[in-house]
C-alpha cells in the first residue's frame, strides 16, 4: 500500500499562483500532474468548490499523486494519458478556468533509477514516461543511424559534441550494445575526455554548470517520448478548451519548447495579421488572448539555490478573451 508522499515543492510555485491568480470555485486541468505539488496549491486556492483534473503519462506518478491529494476528496479526478489528448481526456470535465502544463520531467521519475532518466545512478536505459508505450532509449540507440542520432543530440539537446558522441554510441553498439544509464554516461564521458585530452582521474563536470551527459540524456528523453511533437497539438486544444477569461500557463525547460509556446501565445494575442509592408491595418482582427506577462518568468536566486533543477524553467501565461459581440 502506498504511504503519504514526501513533501514536494514544484518549480516556480509562487510565480504560478501569482500569474494564474486562481479564484474560489474555478476549475483546473493540471496536464502534467507529477506528484501533485502544483495541483495541491491550485486546489487550495480554488476551495471550496473548484475541481481539478490531473493528467499524466506516468502511471507510477499518478498513483503517488492520488495519495498526495486524497484529502481533497471528490474535487480531484486523475487520468493517465498524454496532454496532447487533453480534449478527449477532459470531455466530461467542466469548462476549465485554469490550465497548467509543467513540461519538465518529474523529480519522482528522475530520482527513480529503474526509469532510466538519470545518469546519477545506474539503471536500465528506458526513459519512457509511459512504461507501457513505445521503444525504450536502449532500443532506439540499437536501431538509429549515426546521422539521425547526431540530429537528435544537436536539435533536442543542443549538444556541441553531437557528432563525436553519436559516432561513439554507434561504434559501441557494434561490440557492446548500450543497455544502462551508466554505460551511456561512460561512453559520453570517454568521448569528452578524448576531445579535451582530460586525464581519467579528473571529474569532467567540476567548474561546469551541467554534467557532460546532461544534454544527451535530455535529447534522448525528448525523442523517446515525442515531447515536441505532443506540444503543438496540445497548445491548440488546451486554448480551445479554456472558458472565456481562463488562463493557460506553460513551464518549459528547453529553448525549442519555449519557442513553440512563445509563438503560439503571440499568435493568439495578435490584433493585426496584415502584411508588414501594408501601412494601415485593414484586417480588423480581434485578439483571442492577452499576454499576462511579456517576458518569461524564471526562477529566483533563492529557488535556484534550493532546487538547481529549476535553472532552465521559463513560465509563460496568457488569458483567453471573450469573443467580440
Amino acid at each position: 500500500m502506498l504511504g503519504r508522499t514526501p513533501a514536494h515543492i514544484p518549480v516556480l510555485s509562487k510565480e504560478v499562483l501569482l500569474a494564474l491568480a486562481p479564484q474560489a470555485g474555478e476549475h483546473t486541468i493540471d496536464c502534467t500532474l507529477g506528484l501533485g505539488g502544483h495541483a495541491e496549491m491550485l486546489l487550495t486556492a480554488t476551495a471550496p468548490t473548484g475541481r481539478l483534473l490531473g493528467i499524466d503519462r506516468d502511471a507510477e506518478a499518478l498513483a503517488q499523486a492520488k495519495v498526495h491529494l486524497e484529502s481533497f476528496g471528490e474535487r480531484v479526478r486523475t487520468v493517465q494519458g498524454t496532454f496532447a489528448d487533453i480534449a478527449s481526456l477532459a470531455a466530461s470535465f467542466p469548462k476549465p478556468n485554469l490550465i497548467l502544463a509543467d513540461l519538465g520531467l518529474s523529480s519522482f521519475a528522475l530520482d527513480t533509477p529503474s526509469r532510466g532518466f538519470s545518469f546519477q545512478a545506474d539503471g536500465p536505459l528506458d526513459m519512457r514516461m509511459d512504461k507501457g508505450q513505445g521503444a525504450t532509449a536502449a532500443e532506439l540507440l540499437q536501431s538509429i543511424s549515426a546521422a539521425e542520432l547526431e540530429r537528435i543530440l544537436q536539435e533536442y539537446g543542443e549538444e556541441p559534441k553531437s557528432r563525436a558522441i553519436a559516432k561513439a554510441i554507434i561504434a559501441s553498439r557494434e561490440t557492446h550494445p548500450i543497455a544502462t544509464t551508466g554505460e551511456l554516461a561512460s561512453v559520453i564521458d570517454a568521448t569528452y575526455r578524448q576531445i579535451l585530452h582530460a586525464p581519467a582521474d579528473r571529474p569532467l563536470w567540476l567548474g561546469r554548470k551541467v554534467h557532460p551527459a546532461t544534454r544527451t540524456f535530455q535529447a534522448l528523453r525528448i525523442a523517446v517520448n515525442d515531447e515536441l511533437g505532443q506540444l503543438t497539438p496540445f497548445l491548440g486544444e488546451a486554448f480551445a478548451l479554456l472558458a472565456p477569461g481562463g488562463r493557460l500557463a506553460i513551464i518549459s525547460f528547453h529553448s525549442l519548447e519555449d519557442r513553440l509556446v512563445k509563438q503560439f501565445f503571440r499568435e493568439q494575442a495578435k490584433t493585426c495579421v496584415c502584411p508588414p509592408e501594408q501601412l494601415q491595418c485593414t484586417c480588423d482582427r480581434q485578439a483571442n488572448a492577452q499576454l499576462l506577462i511579456r517576458k518569461p518568468i524564471v526562477a529566483s536566486e533563492a529557488e535556484l539555490q534550493a532546487n538547481p533543477r529549476s535553472r532552465s524553467a521559463k513560465l509563460r501565461v496568457i488569458k483567453k478573451l471573450s469573443p467580440a459581440s
